[in-house]
């Protein structure tokens, strides 16, 4: 499914495709080219921004498209060690025990996984 200038929907890719280990995209919130995380979690697909809480890098940053623990149980930031549930992004361990990673709104559209733009909040907000 394109995406065209009258679609906010970023088409991601299909349900049944997204990897156990989850799937890195990019997507633009106002003017900035922003990354996100897609995973299947028992609730369905969720996505978030991939920035730790503790310091604005990406979860990933140490280890590129590697967002989970060994267990595949939880995110993890590979530069700080805080542990993210996948399925509600609360902060469970580490530096920002407590925080939320950002959630990006989500749309099942013929079981094709699509970023709502138009519900992302803006860069300025």
């Amino acid at each position: 499914m394109p995406t065209t200038h009258a679609d906010p929907l970023q088409c991601l890719l299909p349900v049944v495709e997204i990897p156990p280990f989850g799937y890195a995209f990019s997507y633009r919130d106002g003017p900035v080219e922003e990354q996100g995380i897609l995973v299947m979690t028992p609730g369905g697909p969720r996505a978030w921004k991939n920035q730790c809480r503790h310091l604005a890098l990406p979860l990933d940053g140490d280890a590129p498209g590697r967002f989970f623990d060994r267990d595949q149980r939880h995110l993890v930031c590979t530069a700080h060690g805080a542990c993210y549930r996948p399925d509600d992004g609360v902060c469970i361990a580490g530096p920002c025990r407590g925080s939320r990673l950002r959630a990006l709104p989500l749309v099942i559209r013929a079981g094709v996984v699509c970023l709502d733009g138009a519900h992302l909040g803006g860069f300025f907000r």
